[in-house]
């Protein structure tokens, strides 16, 4: 074998390494970008499920509260007759009509003793609620901070030599990390009606 086609060999085998080197980082780099996509497409999903679920558990919770409140309201009212039927005295024939308001009394207490006071829920509500929003919170740091590690992958890898010459080439840039948005702290839930 001659020098020539010894070195045509060595040339053409070099560019066979650099080839599939360029293939292989090339796809290292578009899979890197596919991940970033999809770890924010998981932050997104987590950020919907924050606003989905606030809106319904508060609805939830303020429902609930109003029935408590007015059943509340309707067994201390009940209570609260119990002195104010008495028989006028000089009224013999009203006896009989405070006769049958004392029988729907007694009716009425003994469903509210037999009841005492109904369980409220409305406190395990709001304590579920502080579980789910702490749930959600962790959900949404672990979506963040797994796509801010994507990315930080991903630069690193296209700032290196030599595949930061082949980033340039086929226009791989630089992602930015997640940032909270300004006033993302202030975040209120409001029970108001």
């Amino acid at each position: 074998m001659n020098l020539g086609n010894r070195t045509g060999l060595i040339i053409a085998g070099v560019l066979a390494l650099l080839f599939f080197w360029g293939c292989n980082a090339y796809n290292g780099m578009a899979t890197a970008e596919k991940k970033i996509q999809g770890k924010w497409g998981e932050v997104e999903v987590q950020f919907n499920r924050k606003a989905k679920m606030y809106t319904d558990i508060v609805n939830a919770i303020k429902g609930a509260a109003k029935n408590e409140d007015t059943t509340l309201i309707r067994i201390v009212q009940m209570r609260s007759r119990i002195p104010d039927i008495k028989p006028d005295p000089n009224n013999p024939g009203q006896l009989a009509e405070v006769g049958q308001q004392y029988a729907n009394l007694g009716r009425s207490i003994m469903n509210i003793n037999f009841e005492n006071y109904p369980v409220l829920k409305t406190q395990d509500m709001f304590r579920d609620l502080q579980a789910q929003i702490e749930g959600t919170e962790n959900r949404i740091s672990t979506a963040i901070r797994d796509w801010n590690k994507e990315i930080t992958e991903f630069n690193t890898m296209i700032v290196r030599f030599p595949t930061k010459i082949l980033a340039s080439l086929f226009g791989f840039k630089e992602k930015e990390n997640y940032k909270a948005p300004e006033g993302s702290n202030d975040v209120k839930i409001d029970f108001g009606s």
